[in-house]
């Protein structure tokens, strides 16, 4: 399997990189800026997420396509990561439909996952005000991709609360849309177990054209 990554140089999308080439899959990794090291199975380019053509020609010929896009907030602010969020996600949905790959993962935020009945965890009290722009904007693009505006096998995954550096221990629960805690309250999983979760379903298909959350 030929899978396009991008945001390859990320946290979390780094985490996938590697995971994936463990399973013997060919990586093409895209990044805006980063130099990655040499793998075997990797190939890395860098180009622009927001640039429809530059999609449509780098994901053409593959079986696949992850996004681990995110912009950041230690560079931008809220809103103006949304609004970078918007563009990247209306190149990339259009330039993967023009290359004729059908299946993507989106790798999104905890905030559409819903924290108690009816209050997803970016309209709860306990979610941080300042970071309600862009992840507003990432849960648009969920209620998109559900509306059926984008005619692709899509799959999108939120991760938990907190997602961090860790061990790789391939044991965690798995959910649809509802924020997974475990028995001590805690919302959480490794980037490396996120990743195993990521591919898992690449490689199954247990949720096409729905949304998918991990969590230990």
């Amino acid at each position: 399997m030929s899978i396009v990554l991008f945001g390859a140089s990320g946290n979390i999308g780094g985490n996938i990189r590697e995971e994936a080439l463990l399973r013997g899959r060919r990586v093409t990794a895209v990044t805006r800026a980063s130099d990655l090291e040499p793998a075997e199975g990797l190939t890395a380019l860098k180009a622009d997420i927001a640039d429809e053509d530059d999609v449509a020609k780098i994901v053409s010929g593959h079986d696949a396509v992850i996004s681990a896009y995110s912009p950041g907030l230690r560079r931008y602010s809220a809103e103006e990561a949304a609004e970078l969020i918007r563009k990247a996600h209306d190149a990339l949905f259009a330039g993967v439909k023009r290359s004729g790959v059908r299946r993507i993962i989106i790798v999104g935020g905890v905030g559409s996952l819903e924290a108690s009945p009816g209050v997803d965890v970016v309209d709860s009290d306990f979610y941080p005000a300042e970071h309600k722009a862009h992840t507003l904007r990432n849960r648009e693009i969920l209620h998109s991709l559900k509306r059926g505006e984008h005619d692709l096998d899509w799959t999108y995954a939120s991760p938990p609360l907190v997602i961090k550096p860790g061990e790789r221990t391939g044991r965690f629960r798995l959910g649809e849309d509802r924020l997974l805690r475990d028995e001590a309250g805690e919302s959480r999983i490794s980037e490396a177990d996120f990743a195993v979760a990521i591919l898992d379903e690449l490689e199954k298909g247990q949720f096409i054209r729905r949304r998918f959350t991990a969590a230990y």
